[in-house]
């Protein structure tokens, strides 16, 4: 490890930092302009961090000269395990993709009434949460239903503004 590797890591991790900070203004400043639930925020600021975490390490590791063999390895072994755990439930990482770009450009938000158009599945009510992984919505018996993001992104969905508060 010379001492210019060193420097590149510092600089890669201040950088790190630098980013973070700033997507997590991006993500609260949307949040704050779609006013959307503070929990909700906390979702979306955390799963960009751990991508940003990820690549930083990567980057560091690779700058401070560990070979790119051992980090192929490791994270194939990695990946392998995860691969495992999500197989049975593929869906897991669509939903919070999903959620992502729901949070971005969708324009419902928690207390909208809605109609998820799905054929004969079709669901309405208002919405009381947009999880990581699903819209909660509660209808007039105020019977709890979620369905899931990943169906929501690709399902029509209206919004019945004569019902919103």
């Amino acid at each position: 490890m010379t001492g210019v590797s060193f420097l590149i890591a510092i600089a890669l991790i201040a950088g790190f930092w630098l980013v973070k900070k700033t997507s997590n203004q991006f993500v609260e400043k949307i949040g704050a302009e779609k006013k959307i639930d503070l929990k909700r925020i906390h979702y979306v600021r955390t799963v960009i961090n751990i991508a940003l975490a990820g690549v930083t390490f990567i980057m560091v590791s690779l700058s401070l000269g560990i070979d790119y063999s051992h980090l192929a390895i490791f994270f194939s072994s990695a990946f392998a395990v995860i691969g495992v755990a999500f197989f049975a439930q593929w869906s897991i990482l669509s939903n919070v993709t999903a959620s992502i770009i729901v949070y971005f450009f969708f324009p419902y938000k928690v207390g909208d009434t809605v109609k998820i158009v799905d054929g004969e599945n079709s669901i309405s009510g208002r919405i009381k949460e947009i999880t990581l992984f699903h819209v909660i919505l509660t209808d007039d018996s105020k019977q709890l239903s979620t369905y899931p993001n990943s169906l929501v992104f690709q399902k029509a969905v209206i919004i019945q503004p004569e019902n919103n508060p």
